[in-house]
């Protein structure tokens, strides 16, 4: 990308909000995990739940007052983040406990989670901590835990050629620009240009690293976690993206009894 002077939303949790509304692939993604994280809370009593990279508290909207949950945490690295998800939840009979810090290794008030949700935490974490982040997860989920991912997966490309990867970055958000253009045809500049920001950054390596789902799976196996579920969400063609798109797994440590 050689875009310059692009809005940015890192730190601006307004940004943030306005670049995700407006994108119809990202919301169905998240309002796919919220289903998942609902349907696993409803087979559960007294449920602990942590969210991961929680940002501005998108991801956790509409869960945190479930009749299930004892307690719900998010951990996210951005305070203007972390803030303004305070204000999202001010209303709301259970108050989250919002935690500043590194998701790989920021202590938590208890050693295991029922449930952890991770919406677009992976591609926020260095590609050479990713299996160290996701072997945390294994951790706090213990035995019997699920953890609920949602991601951003790009089509597959040359892990040793930086062109190809750009390519794919590209390749991706052209993609949800497309979709988010067919929504609103009257899509307006500035938030057009929020998601090229998204975009430059992964071009860049810097702050968003994505992954094709080939290098997905192996980080996960590396961390001794198992996919129980997968759902592709978006685009609903198997040609534009290849394999590459929107995803809500659900998974758990790869020593747990599945019932």
């Amino acid at each position: 990308m050689t875009l310059v002077n692009l809005p940015d939303y890192k730190d601006d949790p307004e940004a943030y909000e306005l670049e995700e509304h407006s994108r119809p692939d990202e919301m169905l993604m998240l309002m796919t995990a919220r289903d998942t994280t609902i349907k696993i809370l409803n087979s559960y009593k007294e449920t602990a739940v942590l969210d991961l990279c929680c940002g501005t508290g998108l991801s956790i909207e509409g869960i945190v007052d479930h009749p299930n949950i004892s307690m719900v945490a998010g951990v996210d690295i951005s305070l203007p983040y972390l803030k303004f998800a305070k204000r999202r939840f001010s209303s709301c009979c259970r108050q989250p406990i919002l935690i500043c810090g590194d998701a790989v290794s920021v202590p938590l008030p208890q050693p295991h989670w029922d449930v952890i949700i991770l919406a677009s935490a992976y591609h926020h974490i260095e590609d050479d901590r990713k299996v160290k982040f996701l072997s945390r997860v294994r951790t706090l989920l213990g035995s019997s835990g699920y953890a609920v991912m949602a991601e951003n997966i790009l089509p597959e490309y040359d892990i040793n050629n930086k062109a190809d990867y750009a390519r794919s970055v590209r390749q991706f958000y052209l993609q949800v620009l497309k979709t988010a253009k067919q929504k609103n045809p009257e899509l307006p500049v500035h938030v057009e240009n929020l998601i090229y920001k998204v975009a430059q950054y992964g071009c860049d390596g810097e702050y968003e690293y994505k992954v094709s789902l080939p290098l997905l799976y192996r980080d996960l196996n590396a961390a001794g976690l198992c996919i129980v579920d997968q759902k592709r969400v978006w685009p609903d063609d198997n040609i534009s993206l290849g394999t590459g798109g929107n995803y809500v797994f659900t998974i758990c440590s790869s020593t747990k009894e599945i019932s």
